[in-house]
C-alpha cells in the first residue's frame, strides 16, 4: 500500500491542508520512498487557471468557485464540479497512491482524491508532526 503525506517544502514536517502542500512524502509499506511535487499547489500560482480559486469569487454568479471562512478562520473552498475536475488533473502524479493523511482537505480536493481511487484518512496534530511519525503510528492503529 502507498501512503502520501502532504508535507512542507523543506522538510518532512506535516502541511496541514492537502491542496497548498508544497510536495507529499510517499511511503511504500511504511518505508520511505520519495517526495513528489504537489501539482495543485503550482496552480494557485497560476490564477488565469484557476479564474476565482481561492479568492472570494463565485458567491453570488461569479466565476471561480469563492471560498468562505471556516471553524478556525482559515479560508475554505466553496464546492464545485469544475473545480473537481481541475483537481483531478492535477492529481496525474498520483494515480498509484492508495491513501492520503491529512489534518485538512478542502470538499473539491477531496472528492478528486476519491474519484482517483484514493482514500482520504483525516488526522490530527497528535497523530504526529512530521511524516514519518504519522506514517509509524496510522500504520500501528491499522494493524490493532
Amino acid at each position: 500500500m502507498k501512503i502520501a503525506v502532504p508535507i512542507e517544502a523543506e522538510s518532512t514536517r506535516v502541511f496541514t491542508r492537502v491542496g497548498r502542500a508544497p510536495r507529499f512524502a510517499v511511503y511504500e509499506e511504511g518505508v520511505f520512498v520519495e517526495t513528489r511535487p504537489n501539482l495543485h499547489a503550482h496552480s494557485h500560482d497560476r490564477e488565469e487557471e484557476h479564474p476565482g480559486h481561492g479568492k472570494g469569487h463565485g458567491h453570488g454568479g461569479g466565476h471561480g468557485h469563492g471560498e468562505h471562512r471556516g471553524r478556525h478562520g482559515e479560508a475554505v473552498e466553496a464546492y464545485s464540479p469544475e473545480e473537481v475536475e481541475l483537481h483531478r488533473k492535477d492529481l496525474s502524479n498520483f494515480n498509484d497512491i492508495d491513501v492520503i493523511l491529512c489534518r485538512a482537505v478542502g470538499p473539491n480536493m477531496k472528492e478528486a482524491l476519491e474519484l482517483s481511487g484514493i482514500e482520504v484518512v483525516k488526522v490530527r496534530k497528535r497523530d504526529g508532526e512530521n511524516a514519518e511519525e504519522l506514517i509509524a503510528n496510522y500504520l500501528k492503529e491499522e494493524k490493532s
